[in-house]
C-alpha cells in the first residue's frame, strides 16, 4: 500500500464515520472531505471543483427541476387524484398508492413523487379507520423500487450511467434499467401485498390529527383587561418573561372572527387571546399579565380557523430549513405570520412549548396561517404538506404543455438523438420559458445539498483510481471472494453497496462504490456492466434505515415509526431484492 492509498482509506473512513453519525451535514462532510483531499495532494488543486460542472451533476439538477413543473403544473397531482379512487379494500388501495409512486417515481424525483401521494395515503387511511402507518412505509419503499426503472429514476443511476460513459465512451440508455428495476418493482410489491403488511408495527394514535396532536389539552382562552400589562401593547412591545412559557396562538376582539396573529398589532382592553401551554405555565402567565381566564370552553382545532385561517400538517424531509432551529430562531410568526401549534415525533407528541423544540427530519409540524403563508412557508423552508392540495383545473394548457416537453425530451434521449444532460438541460429551459413552471420554483426545486455532494465526491471518486486505491480494494474483495462463483460475487458487491447506502447519503455510495466495481471486472477480465449495474442496485435499496434515503426519514413521523421498525420489512425486501438482481443481470448482461 503506498503513502497516498493509506491517506486516501483513512479520509473515507473519517468521512463515512461523519455520514454515520449523521450529526454534521452531508454536503458540509462532502466539502470538507474534498478540501482535505486536496491539501494532501490527493486531487490537482485545478480538478478540485471540476466535479460541479460534471455531467452527472448536470443532469441531476435538470431532472430536479422537470420533476418540480410535472408539480406545478398539475400533471402528476391529477394522475395521483384519479389513480386514488381505484381500490376498496385496505389491501387493493395500498397495491393502487405503491404501484402509483412507483411509476412516477421513475419519471421524477423520488421524494416529490412520495410528496404526491403521501397525503392520499393518509387521507385513505383516516376515512376508513386504519393506521397511516400501515400505508406510508410500503410508498416511501415504492418510491425507491421505482427509482430503479430509468435513468432518471435517481441520482446512484445516472451516477453509474456516467461512469459507463467515461470508461466506455457509450452511457445507459434511458430505459436500460428498466428490466431489472420492474422485476424488483413488482417483486417487492407483491411481497409486500403478501406478507410484508405484517412486518410493519401498527401504531396507535395515528389514526386521526386530533388523537395525535390533543390541541384541547394545551389551549384556553384568556381576556386582556384595562388593569393588563398588556392593554394597549403590542405583543412585541410586551415583556419577553412574560410570553417565555406560553404560546399565543391567536388574537381575537370582538364581533371580528379570528384573526392571524400579527406581532404588531395593539392589544386593546377586552381582546381574547387563545393561548398554547402547560397548567403551570398558564398560572404564571395570569399572574404576571394581569388578565383571566375567558369561559371555561375547551378550544379545539375548528375554533382557530377563520377569516382565512387554516391548520394543516406539514412533514419536514432532511433538506428542510427546518432542521435544527426552533420556531423562535426561525421567527415564524413574524416572517411568516405562522403559529406553530404542536410537534409530533415518531407518532407522540413533544411538550407544550413547541416553540422552544429544536425540529428534527422526519418531524410533523402542526401549523396554523392563512393559505398564502403556509404555501410560502412551505416553499421557503422546504416542507411537505400532509393535506391533498385542491386540484386547478384551469392549468389544463399548462399540463398539457409540461407533459409534451417532458415526453419529447424522453423521446429524444430514448433515441439517443441527444445527450440526456443537455436534453434535460433544454427541457428544463423550455418549462421555465414556457411558465410552466417560475424560475423562483426551479432554483427551489435543484436540491443543492446533493448538488455540492456530488460536486464534491465525484473528484475523491476519481482519487480513489488515481491513486490505485479503488483496484487495491478490488483485490482485497477477490482474497474474500476469489472461490464465489460471478453470481456470488456479484451479490456480495450489491449486498455491500446496499450495506452502505443505509448509512450514507445513496449517491455518496454509489461514487465511492463504481471505482471498485470497475477494478473487480478488470480483475476478473468481465464485462463492467453487471458489476456497475450491482452497484447502481444496491445503492437505490435503502430499506433498512430512515436514514438512509429522505423518503424513509420524511415518513417515519406521519407513521410513528421508530428507528428499528424499517429493517423488519427492510431486511427480507433487501434479501428479495439480491435474489431478484442478480439472475436479472447476469441475464441481460452475461459476464
Amino acid at each position: 500500500m503506498t503513502l497516498d492509498q493509506g491517506l486516501i482509506f483513512a479520509l473515507l473512513a473519517v468521512m463515512l464515520f461523519f455520514f454515520a453519525q449523521n450529526k454534521i451535514r452531508f454536503e458540509i462532510v462532502a466539502l470538507s472531505t474534498l478540501m482535505i483531499a486536496v491539501f494532501l495532494g490527493l486531487v490537482p488543486r485545478d480538478q478540485a471543483f471540476t466535479g460541479f460542472g460534471h455531467n452527472a451533476v448536470v443532469t441531476v439538477a435538470a431532472v430536479l427541476v422537470m420533476s418540480q413543473a410535472l408539480i406545478d403544473s398539475g400533471f402528476v397531482e391529477i394522475i395521483a387524484h384519479y389513480v386514488s379512487r381505484f381500490g376498496k379494500t385496505q389491501h387493493a388501495q395500498l397495491g393502487i398508492l405503491m404501484l402509483g409512486v412507483a411509476l412516477f417515481s421513475s419519471i421524477m424525483n423520488n421524494i416529490g413523487a412520495l410528496a404526491l401521494f403521501m397525503p392520499v395515503g393518509i387521507q385513505m387511511a383516516r376515512q376508513n379507520n386504519y393506521s397511516p402507518s400501515y400505508i406510508l412505509m410500503p410508498l416511501a419503499f415504492a418510491s425507491l423500487f421505482g427509482g430503479m426503472i430509468t435513468l432518471i429514476g435517481s441520482p446512484p443511476n445516472i451516477i453509474i450511467s456516467e461512469f459507463r460513459r467515461e470508461i466506455t465512451g457509450e452511457a445507459f440508455a434511458m430505459f436500460q434499467f428498466a428490466p431489472i428495476g420492474l422485476s424488483i418493482t413488482i417483486g417487492g410489491i407483491l411481497m409486500i401485498l403478501a406478507f410484508g403488511w405484517r412486518l410493519i408495527p401498527v401504531r396507535k394514535g395515528q389514526i386521526s390529527r386530533d388523537d395525535l396532536f390533543s390541541i384541547k389539552e394545551y389551549t384556553t382562552v384568556v381576556r386582556v383587561n384595562p388593569e393588563s400589562v398588556m392593554a394597549n401593547k403590542t405583543i412585541r412591545e410586551v415583556d419577553p418573561e412574560i410570553l417565555r412559557r406560553i404560546n399565543i396562538i391567536s388574537h381575537v376582539r370582538p364581533g371580528l372572527s379570528n384573526s392571524a396573529l400579527n406581532p404588531y398589532r395593539i392589544i386593546s382592553p377586552g381582546d381574547k387571546l387563545i393561548l398554547a401551554c402547560s397548567a403551570e405555565a398558564l398560572a404564571e402567565f395570569l399572574k404576571k399579565s394581569k388578565t383571566e381566564l375567558s369561559g371555561s370552553k375547551q378550544i379545539s382545532t375548528e375554533d382557530m380557523r377563520g377569516d382565512g385561517m387554516t391548520i394543516t400538517e406539514i412533514a419536514i424531509p432532511p433538506s428542510s430549513g427546518f432542521i435544527n432551529h426552533t420556531a423562535k430562531t426561525l421567527d415564524l410568526r413574524s416572517r411568516f405570520h405562522i403559529n406553530l401549534l404542536a410537534i409530533a415525533r415518531q407518532g407522540e407528541r413533544l411538550g407544550a412549548s413547541p416553540n422552544r423544540i429544536r425540529i428534527r427530519a422526519g418531524d410533523v409540524l402542526l401549523i396554523q396561517g392563512t393559505m398564502a403563508s403556509i404555501q410560502e412557508l412551505i416553499n421557503d423552508l422546504d416542507a411537505l404538506p400532509l393535506a391533498e392540495r385542491k386540484i386547478d383545473l384551469k392549468q389544463n394548457q399548462r399540463t398539457i404543455l409540461a407533459f409534451g416537453i417532458f415526453a419529447l425530451a424522453l423521446l429524444v434521449v430514448a433515441l439517443e438523438i441527444m445527450p440526456a444532460d443537455v436534453t434535460f438541460v433544454i427541457a428544463a429551459i423550455l418549462m421555465v420559458l414556457t411558465r410552466v413552471t417560475s424560475i423562483q420554483s426551479a432554483m427551489h426545486a435543484i436540491d443543492l445539498p446533493i448538488i455540492f455532494l456530488l460536486g464534491a465526491l465525484i473528484p475523491v471518486s476519481q482519487a480513489l483510481e488515481t491513486t490505485g486505491a479503488a483496484n487495491l480494494l478490488a483485490e482485497l474483495l477477490m482474497g474474500v471472494t476469489g472461490s464465489l462463483p460471478t453470481w456470488g460475487i456479484l451479490a456480495l458487491l450489491l449486498s455491500l453497496t446496499l450495506i452502505l447506502t443505509n448509512i450514507i447519503n445513496n449517491a455518496a455510495a454509489a461514487l465511492l462504490l463504481a471505482p471498485v466495481a470497475v477494478g473487480l471486472a478488470n480483475i476478473m477480465g468481465h464485462s463492467i456492466d453487471p458489476y456497475l449495474l450491482s452497484v447502481f442496485v444496491g445503492a437505490t435499496s435503502a430499506y433498512l434505515t430512515p436514514i438512509g434515503h429522505a423518503s424513509c426519514t420524511v415518513v417515519m413521523g406521519p407513521g410513528g415509526y421508530r428507528f428499528s421498525d424499517y429493517w423488519k420489512l427492510g431486511l427480507p425486501l433487501s434479501i428479495l431484492t439480491v435474489l431478484i438482481a442478480i439472475p436479472v443481470i447476469l441475464a441481460l448482461y452475461p459476464v
